[in-house]
């Protein structure tokens, strides 16, 4: 019970490191700044919570094929790739905003209410 409580505690820190550096990417007013907040802040916090949760899964014995879990890994993929774009390039759009913390939303909402495949017990 203590690994998957330890296990947990770091998926928590992943995902708020990757949000912490979500927003400071958004916010910074230089690209220097925002490869900073995107390469030292989100991309280990998302490293740390893909890590944590892997080992979750290994845990509680789940299928790395819920929807939930292909969801989260995809869309954080996604909001990642945004992040990285949107810190190459000197000027922010709201398109690239959108697009980085939009999907990080629904890998929060997939997080909590966890859809399973029809006819699977959970």
């Amino acid at each position: 019970m203590l690994l998957y409580r330890l296990l947990l505690l770091l998926k928590f820190v992943g995902v708020v490191l990757f949000g912490g550096g979500l927003v400071a990417a958004l916010v910074a007013t230089t690209s220097r700044d925002r490869k900073r907040a995107v390469h030292a802040i989100a991309s280990p916090g998302l490293v740390l919570t893909w890590s944590a949760g892997y080992l979750l899964t290994l845990q509680l014995n789940v299928a790395l094929t819920e929807p939930w879990i292909l969801g989260g890994l995809s869309l954080s993929l996604v909001s990642q790739l945004a992040l990285g774009a949107l810190a190459t390039h000197e000027r922010r759009t709201l398109t690239g905003a959108l697009l980085a913390a939009v999907p990080f939303f629904f890998v929060l909402v997939l997080m909590i209410f966890r859809p399973r495949w029809p006819g699977v017990d959970p």
